[in-house]
């Protein structure tokens, strides 16, 4: 699998997820997912974003 392809499932996942996340959240995870240089890089960001909640 690419890197793209790895960013557009989590984006999919993100947008598609039974959590209830308003749609600015959804929309910081997206540019987070778009904007990591590596998968660690990517996870950390979403968890920062999920545990500010």
């Amino acid at each position: 699998m690419t890197e793209e392809q790895i960013k557009f499932l989590c984006k999919q996942i993100v947008e598609h997820s039974n959590r209830p996340l308003s749609d600015f959240e959804k929309e910081l995870i997206k540019q987070s997912i778009d904007k990591s240089k590596n998968w660690l890089e990517m996870i950390n960001s979403i968890l920062a974003i999920l545990s500010a909640k």
